[in-house]
């Protein structure tokens, strides 16, 4: 008798962070669904799932976490990497979350918004000391030895305009030097701060939803926030009594 040979096709990989902390979900109780039906993945460690023989179409994807908001994201294959698809999935902590500290909430409505994201100034994990431009080689200035940066992407801030701009590493090439997967579109003053990326969530009508930890240390954060495919900036202090809106 021959032996049955089972073929396997790693479809997508989907990696949970907490938006606020940047930490991988280790929470179990977590389901997947795929333009509204129930799909099964496979549980990896460390907030990731694997779908296989899942098939490679594009769809809309919802996630649903014990302790986190539902998440709906469209899963688009012409933008994701050939070999390994890979997605990062950053879910925004429940109001009644009993892990890690209480949440502050910035939500409302805004007509035309596409995406909302923030970086805390006064945190910075690293400055970049100088760009080559052609290598793409950032040289990192750190208080640590290593500049630690577990992350894949990052807001470069530019105090000098008090905005931020994504900057995606593509190879740690040693303790103080990175690569970056595309220079920056605009110039940064020398010895610029590198912020971790706090992601909010955006519906399609304009719905949004932004938390952070209230940790007690400076609350003082800067949202970057796109608008018929215009960026605007803007300064929230969620130390504040009352918390203003995007407009």
């Amino acid at each position: 008798m021959e032996k049955a040979v089972i073929h396997y096709t790693l479809d997508l990989l989907v990696t949970l962070y907490d938006s606020t902390t940047g930490h991988a979900v280790d929470e179990r109780n977590v389901q997947f669904f795929k333009n509204g039906d129930f799909v099964t993945a496979h549980a990896r460690g460390e907030g990731c799932y694997v779908f296989m023989n899942d098939g490679r179409e594009n769809s809309l994807m919802r996630v649903e976490v014990y302790g986190y908001e539902p998440q709906n994201l469209k899963v688009d294959y012409e933008k994701l990497d050939k070999i390994m698809p890979m997605l990062d999935v950053f879910l925004i902590p429940s109001e009644n979350s009993k892990r890690g500290e209480p949440v502050l909430t910035l939500k409302g409505r805004l007509p035309g918004l596409e995406s909302l994201e923030a970086i805390h100034p006064g945190r910075a994990v690293t400055t970049i000391r100088d760009i080559d431009i052609k290598k793409r080689i950032c040289t990192l200035f750190s208080p640590n030895r290593r500049a630690n940066l577990t992350e894949s992407a990052y807001g470069l801030f530019n105090a000098e305009k008090t905005t931020f701009e994504k900057i995606e590493i593509a190879e740690e090439m040693s303790e103080k030097k990175i690569r970056l997967r595309k220079i920056p579109d605009e110039e940064f003053p020398p010895n610029s701060s590198v912020c971790r990326i706090i992601y909010g969530q955006v519906e399609e009508d304009g719905t949004y939803l932004f938390r952070v930890r209230d940790d007690g240390r400076s609350l003082r954060y800067l949202i970057k926030y796109v608008v018929n495919g215009q960026p605007r900036y803007k300064k929230v202090d969620f130390g504040e009594p009352d918390i203003p809106s995007l407009d």
